[in-house]
């Protein structure tokens, strides 16, 4: 629940659960949504009971997948509104530093469960708050069109972060598609 303190794990069930959140992004990757939990429970090197101790249902590992992807996406956001001189800027750095994290967001970008009051649900307003305020920037300063708001900047980020299968460099393509992205965000400068 938003709020509440987390229990601090002993060491070997904390490395436990981060394994089973790394074998059910990879799982979620390779196989969808759906992947049986048993075989999460294989790919991180665990048997079905310490997953099921941990997380006592999908539900439960999906929130905790959201949870680590909102975290980690958070934190770029934070960092691109601190660093960013401009808003235009601070987008940039957000969408750069972001896809860095793109195999890690499986969750909430592209189907994880939008569940109210829970902590996910906490992290995923902050988020909106924080690129409402890098958003607002660029409006504020210029650099950024008055028609371009939060959603349209998460929206594309959303899309660099799933690699297109039949593009051999995809990090070279979303690099182009990023400068291609932020000209088209900036007001027009009469040329």
């Amino acid at each position: 629940m938003a709020g509440s303190e987390p229990k601090k794990l002993r060491r070997d069930a904390a490395e436990n659960a981060d394994r089973l959140i790394a074998a059910a992004v990879r799982s979620g990757l390779a196989e969808g949504r759906f992947v049986p939990l048993e075989k999460i429970a294989a790919d991180a090197g665990v048997g079905i009971g310490t997953l099921y101790r941990r997380y006592p249902n999908r539900e439960a590992l999906l929130e905790a997948m959201a949870v680590r992807a909102y975290r980690l996406i958070l934190a770029e956001a934070e960092d691109a509104l601190a660093s960013g001189e401009t808003g235009r800027d601070a987008i940039a750095r957000f969408l750069r530093q972001s896809f860095e994290h793109h195999d890690q967001l499986v969750l909430p970008l592209h189907g994880g469960p939008m569940t109210e009051g829970t902590e996910s649900a906490e992290l995923r307003g902050r988020m909106q708050q924080t690129m409402a305020a890098i958003v607002a920037r660029g409006h504020a300063d210029g650099s950024v069109r008055r028609e371009v708001d939060a959603g349209t900047v998460v929206r594309f980020g959303a899309m660099l972060a799933q690699p297109m299968p039949n593009v051999s460099d995809w990090p070279r393509a979303a690099e182009e598609q990023r400068a291609i992205f932020l000209r088209g965000i900036s007001p027009d400068t009469g040329e």
